[in-house]
């Protein structure tokens, strides 16, 4: 039951983040009409999926990795997957734990 809670806060980050996205008034074209969600859910792992259809530029996911060393017991931020063109799919592996999702960029 907790995987299937994180897979929804997953689901609902990607959500939230195309809905700020397509009310967002930028000054120059940006992607637009985006949406994201999960698939191929197994045990802890999954592929997080995201898409816009409109707009202009790029789009990519920022993510974190668990710290290497089990005893530090943090995560490490600033990670993002290369930039990918509207309207081209963007996929992340992701495992919970290790490597999560944390939101959506536009490059």
């Amino acid at each position: 039951m907790h995987i299937r809670k994180r897979v929804a806060a997953l689901s609902a980050t990607l959500l939230t983040a195309a809905a700020l996205i397509a009310t967002a008034t930028p000054a120059h074209a940006a992607p637009a009409n985006c949406i994201g969600g999960t698939k191929d859910h197994v045990g802890t792992s999954g592929t997080a999926w995201y898409i816009c259809t409109g707009g202009t530029g790029g789009y990519a996911f920022k993510y974190r990795v668990k710290h290497q060393n089990p005893q530090a017991d943090t995560w490490l931020y600033g990670y993002q997957t290369a930039c990918v063109p509207v309207p081209q799919w963007l996929e992340f592996r992701y495992t919970w734990g290790q490597r999560e999702v944390t939101g959506v960029a536009f490059c």
